[in-house]
């Protein structure tokens, strides 16, 4: 009874179901966070998956999970017309195994984006449908299991055709065009050391927005100017980042390394963020209504926030704390982390970030303990888990390690948070989850 009287309060349109409808959206939810999870795995172990393109995945892959449950979430409405250029036309059949359903169009959708997965990789996810599939049409008949499943890779694969038009559908075989020349002059971007890579996708800003107005959020950003002189605004956040990489504050490589998320070596920002939003809907038991609608916006925010730092970081094609300090300040200066490549305003961590947390504090408040166990497996870094007291202070945290890795000056990541925060705010008001 208690329970019933707090989600009355929490969420007053909630339609409270029998216990087989729980059941179902139970077995539903658990098995969107399975593929979650199985989605973190395939971005560290699938070549080519650099931020924005896991970026990409994560954000159709939301999408679809959100779109095969939405139809029975009485509450909820389809985001088709909402999102730029997606359209459905999908009949629900008349008798439907949901699990099975959201079991077919979650493979689906992972089967597609992770096309490149290695075999082993391919085994497992194989073996995860299958198994799921086993579990949860042992008391079905066969017609019904056909149009169930039938109807979860209808609406996975018009996610996918839908994906197939927004500019970046190979990203993950073409990271490093060779078509793009790099523009010199005094303050523009150069590949930088150690590795003197060459430009990372710098083409995904021309990518088509999951929110057709994505872009006038950031429309007006601008940058601070570019200057030598040593009593500069430019020189002192040169000379800042200097000075904080010869501290021995073993705490700065700590946060630095543990928010680095690098490819290959993490589940990327996205997984990162994905898998501490899951994290919460567990331990805040949110129910499947609210989990899938903060799945599908968290996915359209980190989406359009990397098609907004990217087109802004090629506009801007600003020079690198590393390259500015070897020229004016000391050349044998190194970082705690590598610069990746590509220019450095504004700060994709930071734009992902801010967005992503507006995104979580709209489900679950700003006053929510964060308990961040990403990182706990990882043997190569210090992953202890990290607790935060909020959302806002996760994001703060995450934004400065940039600074802490040299890799960014203050008064970029300070920007570029605060945008972040405005893509993730312009999402939340502007998808709309229902009808009321």
């Amino acid at each position: 009874m208690l329970r019933t009287a707090l989600l009355l309060f929490i969420f007053p349109s909630s339609i409270f179901y029998t216990n087989a409808q729980s059941e179902t959206h139970d077995n539903c939810l658990n098995i969107h966070n399975t593929y979650l999870s199985t989605a973190f795995d395939l971005t560290k172990n699938c070549v080519g998956f650099s931020a924005p393109v896991s970026g990409r995945a994560y954000g159709y892959i939301s999408v679809g999970m959100y779109e095969a449950t939405v139809d029975f979430l009485p509450t909820k409405i389809s985001l088709q017309k909402q999102l730029n250029g997606y359209t459905r036309n999908v009949e629900v059949p008349e008798k439907v195994n949901w699990a099975l359903a959201v079991n077919a169009a979650d493979y689906q959708l992972l089967s597609y984006f992770y096309r490149n997965m290695p075999p082993t990789q391919k085994e497992r996810l194989d073996s995860l449908y299958t198994y799921q599939k086993k579990e949860y049409a042992s008391k079905v008949r066969k017609k019904t299991v056909k149009a169930s499943e039938l109807y979860g890779q209808e609406i996975a694969n018009g996610i996918i055709e839908w994906s197939k038009t927004d500019g970046a559908e190979n990203g993950h075989l073409n990271n490093f065009p060779e078509d793009f020349e790099i523009v010199k002059c005094e303050s523009c971007w150069e590949r930088t050391f150690p590795g003197y890579l060459p430009a990372l996708t710098p083409h995904w800003g021309n990518n088509r927005p999951m929110l057709k107005q994505s872009p006038d959020v950031y429309k007006n950003m601008e940058i601070f100017d570019f200057d030598t002189d040593s009593a500069s605004v430019m020189y002192k956040e040169a000379a800042a980042v200097y000075q904080n990489a010869m501290n021995e504050n073993p705490e700065y490589e700590i946060i630095a390394e543990y928010w680095d998320d690098a490819a290959g070596y993490s589940g990327t920002p996205s997984g990162h963020f994905f898998t501490i939003a899951s994290s919460v809907v567990a331990s805040s038991e949110l129910e499947l209504e609210q989990a899938v609608q903060l799945y599908a916006t968290l996915g359209v925010a980190i989406n359009d926030a990397f098609i907004g730092s990217f087109y802004l970081k090629y506009k801007f094609n600003f020079i690198r704390p590393i390259t500015y300090i070897h020229r004016y300040i000391e050349p044998q200066f190194n970082s705690r982390l590598a610069s990746p490549p590509f220019p450095e305003y504004p700060s994709g961590h930071s734009f992902q970030s801010g967005a992503a947390t507006e995104v979580m504090k709209s489900i679950f408040g700003d006053t929510t303990i964060i308990v961040d166990e990403t990182n706990k497996n990882r043997n190569d870094i210090d992953g202890s888990p990290r607790t935060y007291q909020s959302f806002t202070e996760m994001s703060e945290e995450i934004s400065i390690s940039r600074f802490y890795g040299g890799i960014h000056f203050l008064k970029t990541l300070n920007n570029s948070l605060d945008y972040g925060r405005r893509i993730g705010q312009y999402v939340v008001a502007t998808l709309k989850f229902s009808n009321e």
